[in-house]
């Protein structure tokens, strides 16, 4: 198990950071217009997580909700101080990507810049003696959805074509290589949403806002693979 699960079990009540974009945060649905995103901090994975641990140990976690809605890894290195590192936490789970692969338009720079960003987070919270897991996103959506107009038709599409063109399966590889390079553990839900879509499942269905924000269902699927991640040692 990891380092974390140690202090967990012991009644350390230890603090647990969740670093990222906008599934961290909490956005679901899209409400006036698309103009802002449902927030629902009940449903989200960390609070699942936090849930699964005292149903299954009886023990508590402190959880700091380190997500910001359109944040790229760029975005999370400037403000890692503040938001992380200052709060002193325990353990960091690191998910970026969903919006990183938005800049694959400008080619393999932008993924190299999307890996050394990661390289950097993961150098700076080690530095930190705080311990490091990182997370595998879901998948955009591979297929239309109605009611998509004008400027946000245009993004639901151009995200549709970065899942069918497989620069999201590309944006996942770079993470997952970074892991390998690195010897840091990764809960690959990714590989979960792939599985489903291969089985038939349509996984856009499972993106509450059609286009990049997992369902609560979906939720728990990322709160299941980190739980498994921290207790059971699966390094997928």
């Amino acid at each position: 198990m990891l380092k974390i699960a140690e202090k967990i079990l012991a009644g350390d009540n230890p603090t647990l950071c969740f670093f990222g974009d906008s599934v961290t945060h909490g956005e679901f649905e899209f409400q006036n217009g698309f103009k802002e995103s449902v927030w629902k901090p009940e449903l989200v994975y960390h609070k699942l997580l936090a849930d699964r641990i005292r149903d299954a140990y009886g023990k508590e976690i402190r959880v700091i909700n380190a997500g910001v809605g359109g944040d790229f890894s760029g975005d999370g290195l400037k403000r890692i101080r503040t938001d992380v590192l200052d709060k002193k936490p325990d353990f960091c789970c690191v998910m970026f990507g969903t919006n990183d692969v938005t800049n694959a338009r400008k080619g393999a720079q932008a993924l190299a810049e999307y890996q050394q960003n990661l390289r950097q987070i993961i150098d700076i919270l080690r530095d930190e003696n705080i311990e490091v897991a990182l997370m595998t996103p879901g998948m955009l959506c591979s297929h239309g959805v109605k009611g998509f107009r004008g400027f946000w038709r245009f993004v639901h599409k151009y995200y549709e074509s970065l899942q069918k063109g497989g620069k999201m399966d590309a944006y996942v590889q770079g993470m997952r290589d970074v892991a390998k390079e690195l010897d840091v553990p990764i809960a690959d839900v990714y590989a979960e949403w792939k599985r489903m879509a291969g089985e038939g499942v349509d996984t856009t269905a499972l993106l509450s806002n059609g286009m990049n924000h997992p369902t609560p269902e979906m939720h728990k699927l990322f709160a299941d693979k980190l739980f498994t991640l921290i207790f059971e040692e699966e390094m997928t």
